[in-house]
């Protein structure tokens, strides 16, 4: 191997090309079980931070759908499911916290067992960096990304947050792209867009995804829909698309107290419920 014949740029690049040269699965198996004991290692500080701010700023007819390794969205979820109800999480490349069931959906930790019909929660596996990504393989990634392509299909609004789709990731956004473009509702639905990118970069790279120009691009996530209309953004969509009615945002609501937080984000479920009971829901 020359060091000419190395790719500059990425970890995924470098490491998808070791993978094609072949004779490297040592090394590459050591690489990948650097990486999972560095990841088990992080937790979230003991203040808020923006994945508090999404688990609780989404409901339970939300998904997030990750391509990220660490348990941070899973730490969040845990320290935040008794304030508010949580939006569904999909790990479409594995993540180093989450366990499962295969017969029930359940969203888990390795060391629990299914409260259904309690089986020990098994992990699926890390997908590591490849031109052909195989999502089928496992039973646990295949069925989060049904899950995700299904919904794609459905959805009234897509936020893409702080992920370039890397090449490496062709084959997942062309998976993401061909059920997002069957959705029904594209002549109304908005791609939000949260990334530091300028905007010609952006349209570059995300152009197909977007309908009819429909785009929303943002530096950060407190201008995005999920900090300005926490726990609302259905209502804002279809008021503001459907309607042509302007919402007056409730947000962001910022402080360096998790508890604090979570009690305003409480009188955000009161509400809810509140609704609901009137609507007889």
């Amino acid at each position: 191997m020359k060091k000419a014949d190395i790719p500059t740029g990425s970890f995924e690049a470098q490491f998808s090309w070791l993978r094609r040269c072949g004779g490297y699965e040592v090394e590459l198996a050591e690489v990948e079980q650097l990486i999972t004991e560095f990841f088990r290692t992080l937790e979230l500080p003991d203040h808020p931070t923006i994945y508090d701010y999404l688990v609780l700023g989404l409901r339970k007819q939300d998904i997030i759908a990750t391509f990220n390794w660490d348990p941070f969205l899973m730490q969040a979820l845990r320290r935040n499911r008794d304030t508010a109800s949580m939006p569904d999480i999909r790990f479409l490349h594995g993540c180093v916290l989450y366990a499962t069931c295969t017969e029930h959906e359940v969203l888990g930790i390795p060391t629990e067992e299914c409260p259904f019909c309690a089986e020990s929660l098994i992990q699926g596996k890390l997908i590591y960096p490849d031109d052909t990504k195989d999502y089928a393989s496992d039973t646990i990634i295949h069925r989060d990304w049904m899950v995700v392509t299904e919904r794609l299909k459905q959805a009234i609004h897509f936020t893409i947050f702080g992920y370039s789709g890397p090449a490496t990731d062709f084959n997942a956004k062309q998976l993401l792209l061909t059920e997002w473009k069957k959705n029904p509702f594209l002549s109304i639905n908005h791609v939000e867009i949260i990334d530091i990118a300028d905007s010609d970069e952006l349209r570059r790279r995300w152009s197909e995804y977007i309908p009819y120009q429909h785009e929303i691009f943002i530096s950060n996530f407190w201008e995005s829909s999920i900090a300005k209309f926490p726990r609302r953004t259905s209502e804002w969509k279809i008021a503001a698309s459907m309607y042509g009615i302007p919402t007056e945002a409730i947000g962001p609501y910022r402080t360096d107290d998790l508890s604090e937080l979570q009690g305003w984000y409480s009188k955000l479920v009161r509400e809810e419920i509140s609704t609901s009971a009137y609507l007889g829901k």
